[in-house]
């Protein structure tokens, strides 16, 4: 319980708290910080070309109008999660531009001679983030302990979360306590970032030229894998704004209450792939969460013709059972695996496999900027544990050399990464595909919105044709890896 970023703290301390949590990557941890500007300076040094990790969501406190300049510092900070706490919140906010910042916390203040908050400043925070699609949690009413006046605002509980998921996007389901998520299911939402769409485009071309082709061939069947399903439909927010960048910051608090957020729904994989105007014979969903294994059955009752099969399992576990019962099968077959983590959810093995049966087509995430590069570090510096985790994902342990070189200075002999390191990654990383399947196409890198590179789509299959079509879908706005 401090402020890390306080100005007596070490830098290398900082670097060393900032090591071990992405080492622990399965805590998510909240940095909370009066000291927004050293915050912004310290992140956007240590991760120039990327946002922070994902579990690794970086806040700032603000108690009233004369401290909102600290949210500008927050806005500016390259983090993948940022959340404001307006609590003790001392006074009114007015109009709060909440662009960027996913996760809003507001509460009073609480113990000895606590001063009071009022609701309409809680209510106007809660009314601006719902109106920018912000996760808005209402911690205390406060007075003389934390629990003195209870968290009920308007007679309900707020406690909504923001968590990421697919693709690293940020994904807001904005679940609320006591809502009834189970026996109506459309009351769950998913956001995504518009980037999703390029993603899904993409997947959807390939499938419509593979189905059409497939549907006039005498095979026993075709199947669609989506091992990372999600639930059946996407919710993309796009704030509609104009330029800020240059304005005060009295004119973005005059302005914000003329931006709408524009929400729109799109097909998320699994819908995409049963809309083909000729449908797979067979459908497997793979997720692991129950809410979304609920929305996944409603597409059951909806698509009644192809047979559909949802599985609540890890997909390393289900594809190696799949091709353990199939060995001898494989001529009567074809197929499509869809992978698409959110992190190094699939080692090189499942891959490898895959590839064998020489029956599956891959449309691969490789998610170098938003999973692989944050564990391979600058210095070269490896735990075993870091070691043999990047070894399983890339199936040997290559990649250390490819990404690393022994250089003197001054000092001595020192490793140090070299440049470019994302784009040798993905050269290497396609040519193992190839070696495994026979065909590879151009990696084309999905960016956010304000062009930070997330993942890379890849397409690998066994057959030419297929390898060609996919090229022609993926190299189309595909930047040229260097």
């Amino acid at each position: 319980m401090s402020d890390l970023f306080h100005k007596n703290i070490p830098v290398e301390y900082i670097h060393r708290v900032f090591d071990t949590m992405e080492t622990a990557d399965w805590h998510i941890y909240q940095v909370l910080t009066k000291r927004s500007s050293l915050m912004r300076r310290f992140v956007n040094q240590r991760y120039p070309e990327r946002p922070a990790p994902t579990h690794i969501w970086l806040g700032t406190s603000v108690e009233n109008a004369s401290t909102l300049s600290r949210l500008r510092h927050l806005k500016q900070t390259n983090a993948s999660i940022r959340f404001v706490s307006f609590e003790p919140l001392l006074g009114p906010l007015g109009m709060v531009d909440l662009r960027e910042v996913h996760w809003v916390i507001a509460g009073g203040e609480s113990g000895p001679g606590a001063r009071a908050v009022d609701g309409e400043w809680l209510r106007q925070i809660r009314d601006q983030c719902q109106a920018q699609g912000v996760a808005f949690f209402f911690k205390q009413w406060g007075g003389r302990t934390p629990k003195t006046g209870g968290n009920v605002l308007d007679g309900r509980k707020w406690l909504e979360y923001p968590h990421t998921g697919a693709n690293g996007c940020f994904v807001q389901p904005l679940r609320v306590a006591g809502a009834p998520t189970r026996d109506n299911p459309s009351t769950e939402r998913m956001d995504v970032g518009p980037w999703a769409q390029e993603k899904l485009d993409c997947l959807q071309k390939y499938l419509h030229a593979y189905t059409s082709i497939l549907s006039k061939q005498q095979f026993k069947g075709y199947f669609y894998i989506d091992a990372f399903a999600g639930p059946g439909s996407l919710e993309v927010r796009q704030q509609q704004t104009s330029d800020y960048t240059q304005q005060s910051l009295l004119q973005v608090s005059e302005d914000a209450s003329h931006d709408a957020v524009e929400v729109r729904y799109i097909s998320g994989s699994p819908r995409v792939a049963l809309e083909l105007e000729h449908p797979f014979t067979d459908y497997v969903f793979i997720e692991v969460d129950k809410e979304r294994i609920e929305h996944l059955r409603n597409l059951e009752q909806e698509f009644q013709g192809p047979r559909i099969h949802i599985k609540e399992q890890d997909c390393n576990e289900y594809l190696r059972g799949l091709l353990n019962r199939n060995k001898r099968r494989w001529r009567q077959w074809r197929g499509v695996v869809f992978l698409d983590p959110f992190g190094m959810h699939v080692p090189w093995s499942t891959i490898a496999d895959l590839g064998k049966t020489r029956a599956i087509e891959v449309f691969i995430n490789f998610p170098v900027g938003m999973a692989v590069q944050r564990l391979l570090k600058r210095s070269g510096e490896f735990s075993e544990k870091e070691r043999t985790k990047l070894d399983r994902y890339f199936g040997t342990d290559e990649w250390f050399d490819l990404l690393y070189r022994t250089e003197a200075d001054m000092l001595g002999n020192k490793v140090a990464k070299v440049e470019n390191s994302g784009d040798v990654l993905v050269k290497w990383y396609r040519g193992r595909l190839k070696e495994v399947f026979g065909y590879v196409t151009t990696a084309r890198e999905i960016q956010t919105s304000t062009g930070r590179p997330l993942y890379y789509l890849i397409f690998a299959g066994p057959n030419k044709s297929g390898a060609k079509i996919a090229e022609h879908v993926l190299k189309q706005g595909a930047r040229k890896i260097r």
